[in-house]
C-alpha cells in the first residue's frame, strides 16, 4: 500500500521548514549579543543547526527502519511527536536566552592581545560555544528527525515512485524555509520582535504537531 504526500501533509511540512528558519535566524541574533561577534554567533548557530539536521535524520532513520516493520504508522506518530517536542524545547530557549548573558559574562575572562587590546582567552570562547552546543544540539536534533520520519511514513515497503514522493514532500519544507528566509526580516521581526517571533515559530509546531 502506497502512502502518497496529502495537501494537508505537504502544507504541515512547510510550516514545519517555515518555524525551523524562523528559529535559526532569532538564534543567530540571540547569541550574537552573548558572543558579541555576529561572525562567530552566526558561524556557530549554523554550524549547530546543520549537524544537529543531519545527526538527528540518521538516528531517527535507524530508528524509524527497525520499528517500521511492525508497526507502518511509527513514522508519522513519531513525527507529531517530535513537532510537539520542537515547540516545548522552542519556548525552553525563549525562557533560558535572558539568562545567558549574565552567564556568558560569567564565564569570560580577558587576555591582553599584542597591540595592548583586552580579548576573549580560548578557553572563553571554548565555554561559550560548549554552552550554545548543550542549549540548541536537542532541538535541533528532533529538527533534523521529522524529515527522516515521514519519509519512512510515505516510502513504506515500495519503493517504486519513491523518489518522486521524497522530492515533493522535502521540496515543501524547503520552500517554508525560503519563505522563512524573507519573511522573518522583512514581517516577523520587524512586527513582532525576536522573542514574540521565537513564540511564533514554537506555535507552528504544536500546530504541525
Amino acid at each position: 500500500m502506497r502512502a502518497h504526500p496529502t495537501l494537508t501533509l505537504l502544507a504541515i511540512f512547510f510550516l514545519s521548514g517555515f518555524c525551523g528558519l524562523v528559529y535559526q535566524v532569532v538564534w543567530v541574533r540571540e547569541f550574537g549579543r552573548f558572543f558579541g561577534n555576529t561572525l562567530h554567533s552566526a558561524a556557530l548557530v549554523s554550524g549547530v543547526f546543520v549537524s544537529g539536521l543531519g545527526v538527528g535524520a540518521l538516528l531517527a532513520g535507524r530508528l524509524a527502519d527497525r520499528r517500521h516493520a511492525g508497526d507502518a504508522s511509527f513514522g508519522l506518530r513519531a513525527y507529531a511527536w517530535s513537532e510537539a517536542a520542537i515547540g516545548a524545547l522552542g519556548l525552553g530557549i525563549l525562557a533560558l536566552l535572558p539568562q545567558l548573558e549574565p552567564l556568558s559574562a560569567r564565564i569570560s575572562s580577558y587576555a591582553l592581545d599584542a597591540n595592548g587590546w583586552h580579548v576573549l582567552t580560548g578557553g572563553s570562547y571554548a565555554l561559550r560555544y560548549a554552552l550554545a552546543f548543550v542549549v540548541l544540539t536537542p532541538i535541533t536534533l528532533l529538527m533534523g528527525a521529522t524529515l527522516t520520519l515521514l519519509i519512512r511514513y510515505l516510502v513504506a515497503s515500495d519503493v517504486g515512485d519513491a523518489g518522486m514522493r521524497v522530492a515533493v514532500l522535502y521540496g515543501a519544507n524547503t520552500l517554508g524555509a525560503a519563505v522563512a528566509c524573507l519573511a522573518v526580516d522583512l514581517a516577523i521581526v520587524p512586527a513582532l520582535g525576536l522573542s514574540r517571533a521565537q513564540a511564533l515559530a514554537a506555535g507552528g509546531n504544536f500546530a504541525a504537531a
